[in-house]
């Protein structure tokens, strides 16, 4: 996968269905999914639902729950899509390589019927935090890296090469943030207040939540932030 980073900025990565991230998969709580993944990489791969309630065998960790996925060779996953909530998916084989190299994805189950944890919002967003150590001068990222990354993106791109959020005012907006780098971060937005309404577990209790303008969002989490976008103007989130 050769991936634009920002303009005149270009990694050579791996990824699913040519891109990194992969793409978003959208479902509807209790469809029945079937998913065929073709191991098209140099090694042995697995696929993990990060976060899904699905059979054992279904889990994706290459040799405790199924055999790895052979270069060249098919696996097929099926599972139904039990609760509606926003996940990831990565590899469980060669996970330090293959994620420092891009393979990562979001996937997001919706809501069967009007939940009663679920806000109805106008505008959705998704991120995944990933990050690369990548020489000046070279495209392909270093994979023994565990903490001095140079490159720290969203969506495998980095400012100024990031699309802005538009809202209009009024609008409910939820953004779904998860992270797949090897540390910490903490989501700041500027000019609003939001609640975390939902985690990698599910929604959390209207009862539950308070305003807050920054949440720690740490390694392997997802944090879906709500707000009411009230103010106008171009406000930074970072």
């Amino acid at each position: 996968v050769l991936r634009e980073l920002a303009p005149g900025m270009t990694a050579q990565l791996w990824g699913y269905n040519g891109s990194s991230p992969g793409p978003t998969i959208e479902v509807v709580e209790g469809d029945r999914v079937r998913l065929f993944v073709t191991n098209k990489l140099p090694e042995h791969t697995a696929v993990h639902w990060h976060g899904q309630r699905l059979p054992s065998g279904m889990d994706g960790v290459g040799g405790l729950t199924q055999p790895q996925i052979p270069v060249g060779k098919t696996f097929v996953y099926e599972f139904e899509a039990r609760r509606p909530g926003t996940f990831m998916y990565h590899p469980h084989a060669d996970e330090m390589v293959q994620m420092a190299m891009g393979m990562m994805g979001f996937w997001i189950t919706h809501p069967k019927a009007k939940h009663p944890l679920i806000d109805e919002v106008d505008r959705d967003f998704c991120f995944l935090l990933n990050a690369y150590d990548i020489d000046p001068g070279s495209a392909t990222p270093k994979i023994m890296t565990m903490l001095d990354f140079n490159l720290w993106c969203w969506n495998s791109r980095v400012f100024p090469g990031i699309d802005s959020l538009p809202v209009r005012l009024g609008d409910r907006v939820r953004i779904r943030v998860g992270n797949l780098t090897m540390t910490n971060h903490p989501i700041h937005m500027h000019g609003h207040e939001f609640v975390v309404a939902g985690t990698d577990g599910g929604w959390t209790n209207p009862a539950a939540r308070w305003p807050e303008v920054t949440a720690d969002i740490a390694v392997g989490q997802m944090r879906a932030l709500e707000f009411s976008a009230t103010e106008l103007g171009d406000w930074a989130f970072h």
